[in-house]
Parts: C-alpha cells; sequence; structure tokens
C-alpha cells in the first residue's frame, strides 16, 4: 500500500519508461513543477548530427556458396536476405529479384547459422549456370534461371516433392522412395534402387550425376549405403561403400569431382580418391588423421583439399586453414588460404569456390571474399579472388562519452570469448561553436574487451555498461579479474589507473573526474566513495552502506537510507555543502548530477515508483521527471521510451525548448539501455546513440550549455614548486595562468590551446627569464576560454604565494686543497673541501702565480714544464639547484720543482767497427720518460776524451788497445739530466 503523497506506479519488466507525469503540487522544498510536454508541431532544433561507421567484426562475415556454375556463381552472405548471381569474369554481384525469407543470421560463438538459405545439395542449382529457385506457393513449381536471368518457369507434377536441380535436370520424389528426373517436358524415373531401399536423402550432385545416401531392409546392417544416379539415364549404381565387408561403420561420405569419386572414411582417418570413370579401379588413398570429422573436403586435379570448421573449445572463431595434400605423390600438405570458411564447392570446370583471407592477421579486418581454386600445370595449387565480402559490422557491447571523447567497446580486432570479446575504441570530436558543425579529429583501437567487461552472449549484446570521467578515461561497471575497478586511458591499450575496493564483486556506478562511486555486488551492500590517483593506486575515501549517489567532480551527492533528504558534501573532506529533500519524500533509488541539476528517483524492491524529479540548485525547486531509462546532461534529461512510437526523448530542463524525440525505437534497437546503447556527454555535450547497424550517432540537443566552470582543483602553492589541476564541466579552447609579483607586474604566463576535462599547470619559481623569483608575495590567475563559445571566460584566482628570501650561496666551511708532488710531470689533484649547504656538483680553475691556466677545468691537473717555479692554486665552485653558487681557492702551493731525471731502461752502447781508423758511433738506448735532447762524453781508459762531445768518434792511433766508453747524458725540459754510460769495448789495431 503506497503512503499519502506517492505515486503508486510500477515500472514493468523490460518497460524503461514511465509516462506519467507528476502534477500535483506539494509543499516540502520549493515547488514541483512539471517537465516541457512533447510538442508535435514544434519544430526541433537545427542537427548537425555525424554517424560513425561500424567497425569491422572480428570474426568474418558468414557466406553460404549456394551453386558455381560455368560463368558465375550463386551466394548468399549473413545479414543480408538477398541471393547474388556474381559473374567470374567481372566479381560484380548482381541480386535476383527473388529473396530469402528473411536475412542469413549466424551465430560467431557456435560457427552454426541460425537462419540461412537451405543447405540441402541442389537446393538452388548444381553444376551448371542453372540456378533453381523453389516455391510451394500458388502451386509447387520451379524457377529456373540462365545465370540470373531468363526466367522459366517448371511446374511439379502432383504428388512429386522437390529434391534439388543438378544441371538441366530437377529431381524430384513421389510415392516415398520413387525419383523422378523433369527435364524440357520430360519426366525420366530413376531406376536400379535395391529392393527395400528405405531413408533415401541427397548427399551431393553436379550436371552429370546426384550421389543419393540409403538403407537397406537388411536389419543386420544399419549403417547407411550410397549410390550414384546418371542424369543422363536415370539409372541408379551402387557405389562402393564397403571397402571392408565387415566395416560398414568405415565410410561416412562420398563427394563428387569433376574427374574423381571422394570415399571418406572417416572411421578409418583416410579418405579414398576413386576415379570417377571406373569406380572399381585401385583407389589413391590418403591419411587424413591431421583434419577433423567435421572436415570439409573436396578435390582439384590430383590436390585434395580439406578445411576444419572453427574450434571453440580453443578460441578459434574466424575459420583455419584451408590446406592441400597431393593424392598422386607423397608429400606434406600445403596451406592454400588462412584462415579459410568450412565450406568447399566443386565447378564445373574442375575448380572449386572457397571463401577465405586475402592474409592472415592476428587482429582485425581479413579482408574476407571468395576464392577460385585450380591446379597448375607444375601440381601446385593456385587461387584468384573473385569477389570480396565486406565484414559485419562489430557489434557495439557498451558506449560513454565525456568531454566530445567517445568510447566504445565492441566485438571488432579479435574474438575469443572466453578472454577477448573485442577492442575498446576512442573517437575525439570536435566542440563546434555556432555555426560549426560536429567533426571527427581523430580516433584510435585501444586495448582489448575482457570477456568479464560484461555478461555478453547472444540474447544481450548491448551487456557492458561504460562510464566517463570528462577528462580522457573511460571505466565498466564489472571489476577486472582480480577485482579491480579500472580505467582506461582513451587511446591507450594498457590500463589506467585502478582502484582495490577489497570488496569482491564490486561494480562502478557512477564517476566523474578523479571521484568514483563503487558498490558492493550484493544487495544491499557496501558503498566505497573513492578516488582514482593517476600514475598509481587509488584510495577509499570512506566505506559506508550503500545509498543513492552521484558524484560531480568534488561534489558528492548522497540519499539517505530512509526518507527524502539528499546532501552534498565535499571531497576529500567530507564537509556538507547543501541539502535537499524529495519532494515527496520517498527513499532513493538513484541520483544523477550535473552542475546545477539533480536527477532523483525512488523505485522500490518490488519495482513500483514511489516519485522522481530533478532539483534545480539555483531556483531550488523540483520538476517533476520520468524514472526509469534516464540520463542526466547538462541543462537535459533523455529517457528511453519503449514501445510504439518510442526511442529516445530529449527534455529541456531550463524549460525553453519542448521536449522532442531524438531518435525512433525502430532506428536506436530494441537491446541494451542507457550506458549500453546510448549515452550522454555531461560535461557540455550532446547524445550518443548505436543504431541496429552498429553505427554510432553522435546527436547535439540544442540546449547550451552552462558556463563553463571548475568542478574540482588542486593546487601546490609553493614558488618553488607551484603546481595545479582543474577538472572543467565542458571543454576549454586557449588558456592561461598568470603569475603577479606583489606590485602586480607579470613575471611569468603558462598557456595551452585546449583542455579536454583536465587542465595542468606547472611554475618552476622562476620568472621569464629564468631566474629564481625570491623573498616575495606572488599572485596567480587562471583563465580560461569555453570551447563551445557558451557563456563568459573562465576566471580562477588562487590565493597569495609567498616565496621564501634568496638561499645564501653556498659556502665553503673548509677551503680547497692540492693533493700530489709539486714537481714536473706529476699530476696533482683537487680536494674540493667541504661545503654548506651540500653541493650537488663542482667545477674547477687551476691558477699559475695567481693567473687561470687555459683549459684547466678538471679536478686534476698535469704540471707541465711550463709551470716550473710558479706556485700552483685551485678556485673550486660549488653548485646546488634552488641555491647561488659559492667559491673558494686554496692557499697557493710551494715553486713547482724539476722534474725526476730520465732514466735509461736500456743503457747506451757504441756501435760500429773498433778499430783504428774508423769512426764508431754512440747508440742513446732507452729512456723513460722520454729525452727531449742528448749530450755525449767519450771516455779512454775512465778519462774523458777533450772535445769528444758528439755522438761519433773517430779512432786514431794513439787510442790502440784502450778501453772506450761513451756515456749519454738525457736531458728533459723542466727536469734534472739523466746519466749512463755504456760498456767498455778494446780499441784494435
Amino acid at each position: 500500500m503506497a503512503r499519502p503523497g506517492q505515486l503508486q506506479q510500477r515500472l514493468a519488466t523490460g518497460t524503461p519508461r514511465i509516462s506519467a507525469v507528476l502534477t500535483m503540487t506539494l509543499c516540502l522544498v520549493g515547488t514541483l513543477t512539471a517537465l516541457p510536454a512533447p510538442a508535435a508541431a514544434a519544430a526541433a532544433p537545427e542537427s548537425t548530427e555525424i554517424m560513425l561507421p561500424a567497425a569491422p567484426r572480428a570474426v568474418p562475415r558468414a557466406t553460404q556458396i549456394l551453386n558455381a556454375g560455368t560463368t558465375g556463381f550463386l551466394w548468399a552472405q549473413e545479414g543480408d536476405d538477398r541471393l547474388l548471381w556474381t559473374d567470374y569474369a567481372t566479381g560484380t554481384p548482381t541480386a535476383l529479384t527473388h529473396r530469402l525469407p528473411g536475412p542469413v543470421t549466424y551465430d560467431i560463438d557456435s560457427g552454426y547459422f541460425s537462419t540461412a538459405a537451405s543447405f540441402q545439395p541442389g537446393w538452388y542449382g548444381a553444376g551448371s549456370d542453372t540456378l533453381a529457385l523453389y516455391s510451394a506457393e500458388p502451386s509447387p513449381h520451379v524457377t529456373l534461371l540462365r545465370g540470373g536471368s531468363g526466367e522459366n518457369e517448371l511446374p511439379l507434377p502432383e504428388g512429386q516433392s522437390y529434391q534439388g536441380t543438378f544441371g538441366e535436370f530437377v529431381l524430384t520424389r513421389a510415392d516415398g522412395q520413387a525419383f523422378h528426373l523433369l527435364r524440357a517436358g520430360t519426366d525420366t524415373p530413376v531406376t536400379g534402387f535395391p529392393a527395400g531401399t528405405t531413408e533415401v536423402t541427397v548427399e551431393d550432385g553436379d550436371a552429370r550425376s546426384v550421389i543419393l545416401r540409403y538403407k537397406t531392409a537388411d536389419q543386420s546392417d544399419g549403417w547407411g549405403h550410397w549410390g550414384i544416379v546418371e542424369l543422363a539415364t536415370g539409372a541408379f549404381t551402387p557405389l562402393p561403400d564397403r571397402p571392408d565387408p565387415d566395416a560398414g561403420w568405415e565410410v561416412s561420405a562420398f563427394r563428387l569431382g569433376r574427374d574423381s569419386v571422394l570415399r571418406l572414411r572417416s572411421g578409418r582417418t583416410k579418405l579414398d580418391v576413386l576415379d570417377r570413370a571406373d569406380l572399381s579401379a585401385e583407389p589413391r588413398i590418403v591419411e587424413t588423421g591431421s583434419f577433423s570429422h567435421q572436415a570439409e573436403f573436396g578435390i582439384v586435379g590430383s590436390a585434395l583439399l580439406a578445411v576444419d570448421p572453427i574450434w571453440t573449445g580453443n578460441n578459434i572463431y574466424r575459420g583455419q586453414p584451408l590446406w592441400a595434400v597431393r593424392t598422386d605423390s607423397p608429400g606434406r600438405a600445403t596451406k592454400v588460404m588462412d584462415p579459410a570458411a568450412h565450406q568447399i564447392v566443386e565447378a564445373p570446370d574442375g575448380s572449386v569456390l572457397v571463401a577465405g583471407a586475402d592474409r592472415y592477421v592476428e587482429q582485425g579486418d581479413l579482408d574476407w571474399g571468395i576464392y577460385r581454386i585450380t591446379q597448375a600445370a607444375d601440381g601446385s595449387v593456385e587461387r584468384r579472388r573473385l569477389t570480396a565480402v565486406q565484414p559485419m559490422p562489430a557489434q557495439i557491447h557498451g558506449l560513454a562519452l565525456g568531454s566530445g571523447i567517445l568510447s566504445t567497446a565492441d566485438n571488432s580486432t579479435a574474438y575469443a570469448p572466453s578472454s577477448t570479446l573485442g577492442a575498446y575504441r576512442s573517437t575525439w570530436l570536435t566542440t563546434p561553436v555556432a555555426g560549426e558543425a560536429l567533426a571527427v579529429e581523430r580516433a584510435t583501437v585501444d586495448g582489448r574487451v575482457s570477456g568479464r567487461d560484461g555478461f555478453c552472449h547472444s540474447d544481450s549484446p548491448r551487456c557492458i555498461r561504460m562510464f566517463a570521467d570528462g577528462t580522457g578515461h573511460h571505466g565498466r561497471a564489472e571489476p577486472t579479474e582480480s577485482g579491480l575497478t579500472m580505467l582506461y586511458v582513451n587511446g591507450a591499450s594498457s590500463w589506467g589507473p585502478t582502484l582495490d575496493t577489497g570488496d569482491g564483486s564490486p561494480r562502478l556506478a557512477d564517476l566523474s573526474g578523479r571521484y568514483a562511486v563503487v558498490d558492493g555486488a550484493v544487495y544491499p551492500g557496501r558503498q566505497h566513495i573513492s578516488e582514482f590517483r593517476y600514475g598509481g593506486s587509488g584510495a577509499v575515501l570512506q566505506r559506508r552502506d550503500r545509498v543513492a549517489a552521484a558524484v560531480w567532480g568534488s561534489t558528492l551527492w548522497s540519499g539517505a537510507a530512509s526518507g527524502g533528504v539528499v546532501t552534498a558534501t565535499r571531497l576529500p573532506t567530507g564537509d556538507v555543502v547543501e541539502t535537499f529533500t524529495t519532494s515527496n519524500d520517498c527513499t532513493l533509488s538513484d541520483l544523477q548530477a550535473v552542475g546545477r541539476w539533480v536527477y532523483w528517483a525512488c523505485v522500490d524492491y518490488w519495482g513500483w515508483v514511489r516519485g522522481s524529479g530533478v532539483y534545480d540548485r539555483t531556483s531550488k525547486r523540483t520538476a517533476a521527471a520520468p524514472a526509469g531509462q534516464v540520463l542526466l546532461g547538462d541543462g537535459y534529461l533523455v529517457e528511453q521510451v519503449a514501445g510504439t512510437g518510442g526511442g529516445l526523448r530529449l527534455v529541456d530542463l531550463r524549460g525553453e525548448l519542448p521536449s522532442r524525440m531524438l531518435v525512433g525505437t525502430d532506428d536506436l534497437g530494441r537491446e541494451g539501455g542507457a550506458r549500453t546503447s546510448w549515452t550522454v556527454d555531461r560535461f557540455g555535450g550532446g547524445v550518443a546513440y548505436a543504431d541496429e547497424q552498429q553505427r554510432v550517432h553522435i546527436v547535439p540537443t540544442g540546449i547550451p550549455a552552462s558556463a563553463l566552470n571548475v568542478i574540482d582543483s588542486t593546487v601546490v602553492d609553493t614558488a618553488a614548486n607551484w603546481s595545479g589541476a582543474w577538472w572543467l564541466s565542458k571543454p576549454a579552447a586557449a588558456w592561461q595562468v598568470t603569475f603577479r609579483n606583489s606590485s602586480g607586474a607579470t613575471i611569468r604566463t603558462l598557456s595551452g590551446s585546449s583542455a579536454r576535462g583536465l587542465l595542468r599547470a606547472a611554475w618552476d619559481g622562476r620568472d621569464t627569464a629564468g631566474q629564481a623569483v625570491a623573498d616575495g608575495t606572488f599572485t596567480w590567475t587562471l583563465t580560461a576560454q569555453p570551447a563551445d563559445g557558451v557563456g563568459a571566460a573562465l576566471t580562477v584566482a588562487g590565493p597569495p604565494i609567498q616565496a621564501p628570501p634568496a638561499p645564501a650561496p653556498l659556502r665553503a666551511t673548509r677551503a680547497p686543497a692540492i693533493l700530489g708532488a709539486l714537481a714536473v710531470g706529476s699530476t696533482v689533484q683537487a680536494v674540493p673541501g667541504t661545503w654548506t649547504p651540500a653541493p650537488t656538483s663542482y667545477e674547477y680553475q687551476w691558477l699559475a702565480n695567481g693567473t687561470a691556466i687555459r683549459g684547466a677545468t678538471r679536478a686534476s691537473l698535469p704540471i707541465s714544464a711550463s709551470l716550473l717555479g710558479k706556485r700552483l692554486a685551485v678556485r673550486v665552485t660549488a653548485k646546488r639547484a634552488g641555491s647561488p653558487s659559492g667559491t673558494a681557492s686554496s692557499a697557493a702551493s710551494a715553486a713547482v720543482a724539476k722534474g725526476k731525471a730520465p732514466k735509461a731502461t736500456k743503457r747506451p752502447s757504441i756501435t760500429g767497427t773498433v778499430k783504428v781508423g774508423r769512426t764508431v758511433r754512440a747508440a742513446v738506448g732507452t729512456w723513460s720518460p722520454k729525452a727531449d735532447s742528448y749530450r755525449y762524453e767519450w771516455r779512454l781508459n775512465g778519462k774523458v776524451i777533450r772535445g769528444a762531445t758528439r755522438s761519433t768518434l773517430k779512432l786514431t792511433s794513439s787510442m790502440r788497445n784502450k778501453k772506450l766508453t761513451v756515456t749519454v747524458i738525457a736531458r728533459k725540459a723542466g727536469h734534472l739530466d739523466g746519466r749512463a754510460t755504456s760498456t767498455a769495448v778494446t780499441v784494435r789495431r
């Protein structure tokens, strides 16, 4: 029983519309007013709706090749009720005037057709260009066409039923098992059936023969038998279907080729190729163990073709490879096409037709077509594309729209339903100003749609409830496999920010910017008010019992557990902002919030509507609104109206425009609802919906958005490390953040050209010249232009920023020093000393007698000869980010001394013939370090020979029988002299 003042109406199952409008006036909070009623005669605002074509489905469009003739072929395709005749030469399909009873439908999960053209062999003709179209009305007859034209109607004799058309012959059945061949006014009975045949069915046929399967009256033989009917004579001949008389189970089927008959022995995993001209001849045997018992087989020349059906247990849904096996010579199977459809159709010239992919791709459109397969002169198998098969439109599973960024989930790109349903896609739309048309800026294919992202099946394809945060992220209601609530970044394939609520099966209920409402799975369950943190894990700000809740920026709207009080609090602090009470004090089941507007509805556990409306925060008034499939936008709401004349109804909350239907039920489709089939852009945009052809329409509402404003913000207001983030109510165009000093002079300006939902800026505390600002008060102001040109520019001013005093330069508490030997040839090292605060880097300059040494800027200094006698010092500059540099010098060193004398590592020697009258030469040996020059002292018996100071010496008679030596004096600049003496030699006569 309803309480006084409540509207007693129940939400019918599957009927997301409440047509009644509250018209009473309740004196609770403000006045309850009615929403604008539909006005049939009123003109809708001019629309700039755009339509996005459907993506190609990952699983290719299913086809049925119905008849392969001499000059062309007849086929049908999924999603189409037409019969298509395609000429081999041109590849152009021509639709027959006759149509199928309905479009061909195909279940991609099972691999079976739900509704299709007849699969009975020859039903539409076989083996020639003669096409057959059977009709039981007004009386049974077959319309025969030649290549899609030139109709000829053949009535069926009374008592005969149509079985198929093969070449020019129409096969009928009469009196149970009696068969007839009709042709040009003649009726030829089929003769030669074994006595007592039963259960006769057509298995295959072409323009010359028909293969029939049957059973005999022999009760001990329950396996099938086969025979062949020659159409020219009507004679039936049994086929050799018992290669082993005791194994009737061995043979499973027969198939016709131009020159061969294939005998399938699935029980033995073998296939026999029989000579069609002599069925008694020895067959060629092919092992078929690598194919399943469901494989389709065909033959071109000496090449056996085979293709398996899809393999759902192994996530193979797009087809399997077509293989060729030579029957005249052993060898490995070769891949002809990958993937291919599970159908091989023989043509009269010995070729076969197969549908398949141009080439294998792991993800994306397979570029499907119908191909003609032939055998070349060298025995290889070739294929030629006859016609393209257009992809099926990918099924839309869900969609979201925020700040002009459309996110969709569909079954495109890849399909393996145990793990992958398809792909998420993003489309960036322009934000048109008055007079401009909506357009697409760019589009991307993003991450894969998981099989856990929604409860999707063929009866409920619109199954993923999606949300947009307004800043370029989208989420879905269901959690990840690990129980996380996760957002994707538009344009990215990897996961975005995640949130672990600790709940076993959390479900995202609302999302705006960084804040989210996440409900527990069990009703009534718990509720988690949470914050997503970009670049890290999110946090739960509040855990509570579930109530109706909505979030808009940093404002959380919450219904009471009982009664109609609605409270707005500020996140993350929880400070109360405002409250209102529903017009009839009913307990809320739904809340939605967008800026000025708050939508509420009260639907009880049994589905009874206890009240619903829209609260205007500006006027403090509540207007009546429908309950059910309703989404709130900026200044409008959209209701999905069920039934005839239904669709999506747009209501202007300002009351300036009459409500109108955006799209009818027939165009919208009958599956799904809010967030799966249609959605609104509450961040200043319009409405998006997916139609029955899986195209997405974006419809501007014609209702101006509210002025651009900030709905959430964070600012780190220190001058040295300032940053700000502002979440916006709608997209912004050009923006800038201006910093001014206490006198009002601009010291720095940061700017950007656009921002969709989130505007970020950072300041390093430096002015336009790159100098750090210090010791003063500064202010900042953000200004942004609305991208749609509606409303005033946004202006936000922040509190003053107090810059700290300029830091003191770095100071050396212990002076730098020089470490090492002060002699030419040595290397000395600078010790930088001790500094406060601690530097992060140092620079060096070496000095000699107080003058900088050019190029000497490293921590070490090799002492050259030019520094001999000079006093060295090092000047150190210490550096640290945010602090002025400091400089200190070491004390001057002692004078640089000479370096060590060169040392002979190989002593000198006397070369030449040591004999009177000859000249000998001094070899200097080897010295370290290498000398600049050498002097020589020659001695006889240890006494210096006066004037002998060259490297050579002429031996005289006075030197006979005396001991001769040479001393080499090695000289190097800045070093002491080095000396070494050779071994003595005796001067001979």
